[in-house]
């Protein structure tokens, strides 16, 4: 059962996030909605539920979560954060050091630690030494923390966490940020943030851009029609231009209407003729080619 502080996100963003971050592989965790600001979160997995229970506190989308087993009728009362458990990530440290017990010591500057991670208790990483430790998230976080052997000799060893309780800059508590908090103002009327103004609204679409333009969008009755040029050899060097689809000119004086054509009582199939039609009979003549007559081939 997962505990918000504050306003949660919608149940649809907190399962996608959840299914990110602790079930990458499977994607199975189901999230149900309860009273408040209370969520119930179905893991199947044993190792994944353990591991969930066992941090406590996570943090989701800028807003603290408390989590713990559920069990019908109980309702898990959430902590006051004024402690927080963390992973440390301790850097430069000298391989003398780097044990439980030396470990243990140097996280005990920051806060108070609990338990080493497997890869450092089975030294797999020797760069990075991870121990889980219970901090004060009220105080800020050290850069750095001094190691002293026992010869007196000091060496600085860096101190980092990948995940720290959020705090806000409004109102100054934590748990949440101030684009979460209830207190800040809104300033921008579009994404209701408290960071940004309407002006400067990442989320706001941009006025002036052109807009995008699709195939249907497209008119025909922007086609028209253009004079083509075609040159034709069989003409002698003359010129054939057309108009329109409706009309065709040849050079000279024959002039030929689609209709003409068209029309079936105007010539005879299969007559070899040089006269177009009889409408066009003064119009247009064409003359034929000479008819070729053989010899008969003799044999010799």
């Amino acid at each position: 059962m997962g505990q918000f502080y504050s306003d949660p996100p919608s149940q649809g963003t907190l399962h996608n996030i959840v299914n990110g971050i602790w079930s990458k592989n499977y994607r199975d965790i189901v999230v149900s909605k309860m009273e408040g600001f209370s969520f119930l979160f179905r893991i199947p997995n044993v190792a994944t539920r353990n591991r969930v229970i066992n941090q406590g506190l996570w943090q989701i989308e800028g807003q603290t979560m408390f989590v713990d087993k559920w069990e019908p009728g109980v309702v898990p009362v959430k902590p006051e954060l004024t402690s927080a458990p963390i992973w440390l990530e301790l850097r430069n440290v000298p391989f003398q050091f780097f044990n439980e017990d030396g470990l243990e010591r140097i996280a005990g500057l920051v806060g108070h630690p609990k338990r080493l991670h497997p890869m450092t208790a089975n030294k797999t990483n020797l760069e990075v030494a991870k121990v889980f430790t219970v901090i004060d998230p009220r105080k800020p976080l050290p850069e750095a923390v001094n190691a002293q052997f026992e010869s007196g000799e000091i060496c600085r060893v860096l101190v980092s966490s990948p995940w720290m309780l959020p705090l806000c800059d409004f109102c100054k508590e934590i748990g949440h940020n101030a684009k979460r908090c209830p207190r800040a103002t809104k300033s921008c009327s579009f994404c209701a943030s408290s960071d940004h103004v309407l002006a400067a609204c990442p989320s706001k679409p941009k006025q002036g851009l052109p807009g995008r333009k699709t195939r249907r969008g497209r008119s025909k009755e922007k086609k028209s029609w253009a004079p083509v040029e075609v040159q034709n050899p069989a003409l002698m060097g003359a010129q054939k231009i057309l108009d329109a689809p409706d009309t065709a000119k040849v050079a000279g004086s024959a002039h030929v209407e689609q209709s003409h054509l068209s029309a079936r009582s105007d010539y005879t199939a299969g007559a070899s003729s040089n006269v177009i039609s009889q409408s066009s009979k003064s119009e247009m003549i064409l003359h034929s080619k000479p008819e070729v007559k053989l010899a008969p081939r003799q044999i010799i």
